[in-house]
């Protein structure tokens, strides 16, 4: 996220607001009034003093100081308050840039920037501006409502940046409105796409960082999957499918099976990294009773020199799924009981078999007899379906059946294999 810069806002006010001539006297007459602020004598030498001093390539501070405390304390009218303001304003940023680095901070430009906001007699043309710093100043001194409001009211006079909108939503989540400020966002990310660009990588971490942190799971899940269609490396899939099933409070909700789900989303798309996770995925399918599906990923993890030959875990792991294998009752057994079945759960049963052992035809037509025969919980079996589908090349039917899946944390299961299926990891 682009950080914003208190000495920016002061090296950018020292510059454009020291052209109105005070040099020449200002009369109150009406045809005069409109050339420029009318001025009493009392307030124009001092503050021609200040604005002499500040033209300088060294001005001396102190002076300009001095002279804008007699200038502001003869002024009694608006013009002449608005000029005090200006000049106040350069003084100040020419102050904070003298500072060190460390001791530098913006919190003084607030009072000469409310008091112009507040005149009058401040140009309309120079108000979104006013107002755009104003809101940075706030964000710096952690015054996130103020900010927001300040930034809002910007965009409302028609200040454009390209940041605008993301710092409005970054206000909005520090001061702790997330939802309104993923509001904002999601606008922001919009306004990129009209442009024809793609939101910067930064904005969708923010987003999914906060609303993790906020405990919105579901919000985290949204802007997850956006950001995996936006910038869907292998390294980001890894990332994101930890973070949803993994780590925190997505662990706390996952079953096992929906555990195997997401461990065959890191392997279908690439984004299975180092031995551990090959082992930990043979292992959670051998726990759920799919020993062929464990025996598949211990030897595919060897061909993709992932696993190393002889690994003490991988080869315990082998051996218990072989005599798992050898227990249990053949596939094509398991079909038949199934066929004759009263409700779909030895057909279920027999789907998840049949994906365990890559025999994806045979396990999308067990999971459609399944449905058809119902009495089951439809929504794992629709998941499993889409996987299937998935893994056998037909998206579009896949994406049928995993818009079937109606409650989380499958349904979300769902939605990332979706996700994978439109956006798959780049290259």
């Amino acid at each position: 996220m682009k950080k914003v810069s208190s000495t920016a806002i002061a090296a950018a006010l020292l510059v454009g607001f020291g052209s109105i001539s005070l040099a020449a006297p200002a009369f109150a007459k009406k045809e005069e009034a409109a050339k420029g602020p009318v001025l009493s004598a009392a307030v124009r030498t001092p503050a021609l003093a200040a604005q002499t001093e500040l033209a300088a390539a060294a001005p001396d501070l102190a002076k300009v100081e001095a002279s804008l405390a007699a200038a502001d304390a003869a002024a009694k009218t608006d013009d002449e308050h608005y000029i005090v303001a200006t000049l106040r304003l350069q003084l100040v940023g020419r102050q904070i840039k003298a500072l060190p680095a460390a001791q530098q901070s913006d919190a003084p430009l607030g009072a000469p920037l409310d008091a112009l906001i507040a005149n009058p007699k401040t140009p309309k043309d120079k108000l979104p501006l006013f107002y755009n710093y104003r809101g940075q100043v706030a964000y710096n001194s952690k015054q996130y409502a103020q900010a927001a409001s300040m930034w809002m009211k910007a965009r409302e006079l028609g200040y454009t940046d390209a940041d605008l909108l993301l710092n409005i939503a970054r206000a909005k989540v520090e001061g702790g409105d997330v939802t309104g400020g993923m509001t904002v966002m999601q606008d922001a990310v919009k306004a990129e796409e009209a442009a024809g660009k793609k939101a910067p990588e930064p904005w969708y971490r923010y987003a999914i960082s906060r609303l993790f942190k906020a405990g919105d799971m579901a919000g985290t899940d949204t802007w997850t999957r956006a950001w995996l269609a936006a910038y869907g490396t292998k390294e980001n899939w890894r990332s994101a499918i930890y973070t949803f099933g993994f780590n925190g409070a997505g662990a706390k909700r996952l079953s096992d099976r929906q555990r195997v789900d997401l461990y065959r989303l890191m392997k279908a798309s690439g984004s299975l990294a180092g031995p551990r996770e090959w082992l930990d995925y043979a292992a959670y399918a051998k726990r759920i009773g799919l020993p062929n599906e464990a025996q598949t990923v211990i030897v595919d993890g060897r061909a993709a020199k992932v696993i190393t030959a002889g690994d003490a875990e991988a080869e315990q792991v082998l051996r218990e799924a072989k005599a798992s294998i050898a227990a249990d009752k053949p596939l094509a057994a398991q079909e038949k009981a199934a066929t004759s079945a009263a409700t779909g759960d030895l057909a279920r049963q027999a789907g998840d078999a049949y994906l365990g052992a890559g025999s994806y035809a045979k396990a999308i037509e067990m999971y459609k007899l399944a449905i058809g025969k119902g009495g089951i919980d439809l929504d794992p079996v629709n998941v499993h379906l889409g996987i299937a589908l998935t893994l056998a090349g037909n998206k579009a039917e896949a994406q049928d059946a995993f818009a079937a899946v109606k409650t989380s944390p499958n349904a979300d299961i769902a939605k990332l294999w979706t996700t994978f299926l439109i956006s798959p990891p780049a290259a």
